[in-house]
């Protein structure tokens, strides 16, 4: 009697996860438009399937749907069964083509949507699967339709002049690229043709729910970014984006929504052929005050009015000039102690633009402190302090180090460096939010040597930054502060004898690191002990924090589904971010606590990456490894046309190939990218000596571009 039992206990388990027969890829079901399927991922196992959307990262089983020239869309909601995802792909099996994905339709649901505009006569291929290693059963549903403003492709033409009342409500996310703000939530799209003007576009003064807005150029499938806002004001959540739109371009504008957030909106679009100037902003001295701006217009003069807070437009003082003069303009003889405003509009040969403004004020009392301006900084000793008022300052021209971009008037200081680390602080010794940005150079060029907006357990939002010093070099400290925040504070130097930095400490030295394949990953280990903050700007991910940073730097070569995997040591945290192009960093993604493996989506073939890995130094500092992987054996998804082909396989001393065109030169690259062998081909077809190559996988290339893979034995 137990021993039945028991073979029924077993046998119980084995009944209710029996391998479903859509398991692999190549059984994927049939699927149709309209229709509701049951399933489950319960005994299914995992899939060697590509990051698309959202990464793998649980058993799934797999769907087919032919491509009909509609919309698509894919849901496993309302059900919430467990937590899905879902992966949509293009291409065979063995050579996935990312479509789309979905984690969580919203912020509030754990199931799943996705929707794409389908190919009519391609089949896509649906893998359903869960979070974080969830299984469980799930209802699939389909549904076709007409193209909507869901999808780029839908993109509903906007003009100047009107107002369009839209919702986001039951809109799907899009893989549309960062720019200016994330994309958060599900979103609407909208185009408009370009020509010639000033484009604003805005959700403002509505304020149903908390906005976003993105404008690219370029084509759906190559979304280049122009602009984007978040919130336009300080007090509110509606958003405005202003750009010139070159005539004939088309611009594709994304509606979206802050966390997950949907709701209705209304969006404004207006244009000007003279171009309202933008950012107007103002500071004074006692007698003097500088007036600046941004102008969408060549060769625009202006006109400057300003008066007392309150005046009337028509009774102020008024100050003209051309492109020659400004911006930026100095006003002179104004009253001490005074609070005033100023407007300014451009005059361009088709009319005027808008007044913008106003740009509100204040005089000081006295005259302005002797180092109000970087000629007059006053002397900082190593172990000395200073006490200062920023009220008593002016603001300065220069360029953002770190976090400490400059908008709020300053004092400047100077020291001479000997080859300690210097360590400049107001934590604790301050009245108001404290920014610190340091400079090399000269007062008419400056260039940044480290900064700092919130300093590491410094209360107060105040400020410390530490640097290793060069002997010799002069640096000039600019205090200034948060936003206009400014007021009482006491600056401190700390000089310590230095440590030895870490190797890879600047952009320019980055550590090499090898993409490796998926599963094989032998890491690199860091750390941030003996890190410095760098002047480069701080990511989108972290605008305020203190940087210790190290550096690294990858070849994507022919790798696709990338991941970059960081594990800590004895670091309490690390962060990360992804750049292009050390000498103008361009920034591309980033991540806080980033711990795991990291989806790298989208990257380009062949492209040098650069990776920033930072925390807060001091007691956040310590050690980690990381590493990046990719996979080499779909780095091409196209199959080889039949006008071409690569023989034999494998290879062992000769590769013959024959092409469809004729050719002058090729290129073999190994699977990390690496060019390993290159010469002169002639017509189109020949052989190559490839017998000094080792055995493994390679690319070839027939004049820069892709031929084909190959198997040296």
């Amino acid at each position: 009697m137990n021993r039945l039992f028991s073979f029924a206990l077993l046998l119980v388990p084995v009944a209710l996860h029996a391998q479903a027969p859509n398991d692999l890829c190549a059984n994927a079901v049939l699927i149709t438009c309209g229709e509701t399927v049951g399933g489950t991922t319960e005994g299914a196992t995992s899939d060697a399937a590509p990051t698309c959307g959202t990464m793998v990262t649980a058993p799934g089983v797999w769907y087919r749907i032919a491509g009909n020239g509609q919309q698509i869309t894919v849901s496993t909601c309302p059900d919430e069964l467990y937590d899905t995802k879902l992966n949509v792909y293009s291409g065979a099996c063995g050579a996935l083509v990312c479509v789309a994905g979905n984690d969580d339709a919203n912020g509030d649901v754990f199931c799943s949507t996705v929707s794409f505009v389908s190919e009519t006569g391609v089949d896509y291929l649906i893998l359903v699967q869960g979070y974080d290693g969830d299984t469980g059963p799930f209802t699939l549903t389909t549904a076709c339709a007409g193209i909507t403003a869901d999808a780029c492709q839908g993109a509903l033409p906007i003009a100047c002049g009107n107002i369009y009342a839209g919702t986001t409500e039951s809109a799907t996310f899009d893989a549309a690229p960062f720019c200016e703000t994330g994309i958060t939530a599900p979103g609407v799209w909208y185009a408009i043709t370009g020509d010639g003007q000033q484009v604003s576009i805005s959700t403002c003064p509505d304020e149903q729910y908390d906005t976003k807005l993105n404008v690219y150029s370029g084509s759906c499938a190559a979304l280049v970014c122009l602009a984007g806002n978040d919130d336009a004001g300080d007090d509110g959540y509606c958003s405005t984006v202003v750009f010139f739109a070159e005539a004939g371009v088309q611009y594709f504008v994304l509606v979206q929504g802050y966390g997950g957030e949907t709701g209705p909106f209304d969006l404004t679009v207006t244009c000007q052929s003279c171009g309202t100037p933008q950012n107007v902003n103002a500071f004074a001295s006692d007698v003097e005050a500088v007036i600046n701006w941004a102008s969408f217009n060549a060769n625009a003069g202006f006109t400057i009015e300003y008066g007392q807070v309150g005046f009337t437009q028509g009774t102020g003082t008024v100050v003209s000039g051309t492109s020659i003069d400004g911006p930026p303009v100095t006003i002179s003889g104004l009253t001490p102690g005074t609070d005033y405003e100023a407007y300014v509009r451009e005059a361009c040969d088709n009319g005027e633009s808008a007044w913008a403004g106003p740009a509100v004020f204040s005089t000081l009392i006295d005259p302005p402190a002797t180092n109000a301006n970087c000629a007059g900084a006053l002397p900082l000793a190593c172990g000395g302090e200073v006490t200062g008022n920023t009220a008593e300052g002016l603001p300065a021209i220069g360029p953002t180090c770190a976090s400490a971009n400059i908008t709020s008037r300053g004092l400047w200081y100077t020291f001479t460096g000997n080859g300690d680390d210097a360590t400049l602080s107001t934590c604790l010794n301050s009245a108001y939010d404290t920014k610190l940005s340091v400079f090399t150079g000269t007062c008419g060029s400056l260039l940044c040597a480290a900064g700092n907006d919130d300093g590491p357990g410094c209360t107060g939002n105040t400020s410390e930054v530490t640097f290793q010093t060069a002997p010799g070099t002069t640096y000039l400290v600019f205090v200034h502060g948060y936003g206009s925040d400014e007021g009482d504070f006491t600056l401190r130097l700390t000089c310590t004898p230095a440590c030895t930095a870490v190797s890879n400490d600047d952009c320019a030295e980055a550590s090499l690191i090898e993409v490796q394949s998926p599963g094989g990953c032998e890491s690199s280990t860091g750390t941030t002990a003996c890190a410095f903050g760098t002047a480069a700007p701080n990511p989108p991910c972290a605008p305020y924090a203190n940087i210790v940073d190290t550096w690294y730097a990858f070849n994507t070569g022919w790798a696709i589904d990338l991941q970059l995997i960081i594990e800590l040591g004895s670091a309490a945290y690390v962060n990360a971010a992804l750049y292009t192009a050390c000498g103008s960093l361009e920034y591309v993604e980033c991540w806080t606590e980033a711990v795991g493996a990291i989806d790298l989506n989208g990257l380009p073939p062949n492209t040098d990456m650069l990776v920033r890995v930072w925390n807060g130094g001091d007691s956040e500092a310590g050690s980690f490894s990381i590493c990046v992987e990719g996979n080499f054996n779909v780095g091409m998804h196209e199959a080889m046309p039949p006008t071409q082909s690569i023989w034999p396989v494998p290879a062992q001393d000769e590769l013959r190939y024959a092409a469809a065109r004729s050719a002058n030169t090729f290129t073999v690259l190994d699977a990390q990218g690496r060019l390993v062998l290159q010469g002169p081909v002639m017509g189109t077809s020949g052989s190559i000596s490839i017998a000094r190559l080792d055995r493994g996988a390679y690319m070839l290339l027939l004049d820069g571009s892709a031929f084909g893979r190959f198997i040296k034995d």
